[in-house]
């Protein structure tokens, strides 16, 4: 039997939809500072790089970024958000499953997420996913993000990784983090990405996540 592997994933737009609220929360925030709203396209277009860099760009793209820079945004957006981040942030259909079942195979499971950790951990927690997750690294528990390959280094570290590793995303930002990691990657074709599938140079790409666990499973049987 071949070694049963660690698997990594991502977190918005790989096991969950979260568009929804994070679109909510910016709308509230432009809402408050007296700018024009943006749309969920422009928002999905904005998730990749981290909470402080999704509120710069719903600035730029509503007249700019002020002088003084986006702390005040930064400050409502995150109010917002954290209040109350899965009122519309489902998992993709298939995720419970999946996790369940790579779990009962023995994977050690782990998820990597330029998000902050506190409301990554608790939007696991409340959409009822996060049980068989071991480790938990966000966009504040190092002083780099992805694609730097710290955080997802420190992921694997965390759950005691062997040499079978895999990383699972679904966009730019993850497949440069897989390659600076020297770390294979899956790519999820229903996320948020801007580029097509075929030139992301993940070693497998599926659109379902039965089809992710057969891959794998296929590999330990």
């Amino acid at each position: 039997m071949a070694t049963v592997p660690t698997i990594v994933f991502d977190l918005d737009g790989t096991l969950i939809d979260s568009a929804p609220d994070l679109h909510a929360a910016a709308e509230r925030m432009l809402k408050r500072l007296g700018r024009p709203g943006v749309t969920l396209a422009q928002v999905t277009g904005f998730i990749g790089n981290g909470v402080p860099k999704l509120v710069e760009r719903c600035l730029a793209a509503t007249g700019g970024v002020p002088e003084e820079g986006a702390g005040t945004a930064l400050a409502l957006f995150r109010s917002f958000y954290d209040a109350d981040p899965v009122a519309l942030t489902r998992p993709y259909p298939g995720v419970p499953a999946m996790l369940e079942r790579l779990a009962e195979a023995g994977c050690r499971i782990g998820v990597c997420t330029n998000k902050p950790q506190g409301p990554a951990e608790a939007i696991l927690a409340a959409l009822s996913i996060g049980r068989h997750v071991g480790a938990v690294v966000g966009g504040d528990t190092l002083p780099v993000i992805k694609p730097d390959p710290a955080p997802l280094w420190l992921c694997f570290e965390r759950l005691r990784a062997g040499t079978a590793r895999l990383y699972v995303g679904d966009s730019e930002t993850d497949a440069a983090t897989a390659k600076a990691a020297g770390v294979p990657f899956a790519l999820f074709s229903g996320g948020y990405r801007k580029t097509p599938a075929e030139a992301m140079g993940a070693a497998y790409v599926f659109g379902r996540f039965d089809e992710l666990t057969r891959h794998v499973l296929a590999g330990v049987s």
